[in-house]
């Protein structure tokens, strides 16, 4: 999943709704075997999958290489299952020809779509539930669990991965000078400025203190270090006020490429040890370390 707490919630709805226009649905075959009312022509219609709100929630979903893939390509397939059978069994109905076989696989079909938007709601929550409730960013834990498939997903794209990890500079001093709300604040509004700055491909979280992490696929070390210095720069700029005052507010990233079948923790420790290199000399700059190499600081 790459997605924020905003979208879970959307989500959430638009899955709620699916099922409830999916009941009325069923309502309205119930009503034309009743009482023999007019049928629905959007039931009827051989593409009566794309007709509904929903289709459009499940497009939108499909779009790109989201670690969610899957669950949202299951709930496609028994969406449209569901729609082709609800429509053979309006035609039926009219047509005077239902067969208890029939009937059977439309409630099959009702069953398996019901169970595919329940386990993907359940996901849903469980991985909302990961997400710090401050900045509405993922937590270390979904870093560990997401890391493999993000390493998998730039192995089949012959893409380069990469980890950068940025410190917000001096943030002890806004907590010592202005408290602990005011230091809660920056850090909210880092993070909305470090996910405005971040592209869908690239993965941010809040890795805990005032340090986030953000997975990047590239091409190589000059987009990964131009990736880099485009979030820092979106940073470098930006100023806001405490207790009437103008503050400036700097990052300082280190940046390491993920080598082969390597544990995160390295690859964290690397991009550690990088950031701290750009601590010490002279702040608000990226560095970038390889798994054989020396520290380098970035430069535009």
């Amino acid at each position: 999943m790459t997605f924020n707490i905003d979208d879970i919630d959307a989500s959430l709805s638009a899955l709620n709704a699916a099922l409830k226009e999916h009941y009325l649905r069923g309502e309205k075959l119930l009503y034309l075997i009743l009482f023999g009312d007019l049928t629905d022509h959007n039931i009827i219609d051989n593409d009566s999958h794309l007709h509904c709100q929903f289709c459009e929630w499940l497009t939108l979903r499909m779009r790109g290489d989201t670690l969610d893939r899957n669950m949202v390509l299951s709930i496609s397939r028994n969406h449209d299952a569901m729609h082709n059978i609800t429509r053979m069994l309006m035609q039926a109905v009219v047509s005077g020809t239902t067969t208890k076989e029939l009937v059977s696989q439309y409630h099959g079909c009702q069953l398996a779509f019901i169970d595919s938007i329940e386990t993907y709601r359940s996901s849903l929550s469980t991985f909302r539930n990961q997400h710090d409730t401050l900045t509405g960013l993922p937590l270390r834990h979904l870093l560990y669990q997401e890391y493999p498939s993000f390493l998998e997903r730039c192995r089949r794209n012959l893409s380069e991965f990469y980890v950068l990890m940025l410190d917000i500079d001096r943030f002890k001093s806004i907590n010592d000078t202005w408290g602990h709300n005011a230091g809660d604040e920056v850090l909210r509004l880092v993070a909305s400025r470090l996910s405005s700055a971040t592209r869908r491909s690239e993965r941010l979280y809040r890795f805990g203190g005032e340090e986030f992490i953000i997975l990047l696929e590239t091409k190589g070390r000059m987009a990964a270090e131009s990736a880099a210095e485009r979030i820092r720069c979106n940073l470098s700029s930006y100023e806001i006020i405490i207790s009437g005052q103008l503050v400036h507010i700097t990052v300082t990233g280190g940046l390491t490429r993920v080598e082969a079948h390597e544990e995160l923790h390295s690859v964290i420790a690397r991009a550690d040890n990088a950031m701290y290199y750009g601590k010490n000399n002279g702040r608000n700059c990226c560095v970038t370390v390889m798994a054989d190499g020396e520290p380098s600081r970035i430069s535009r």
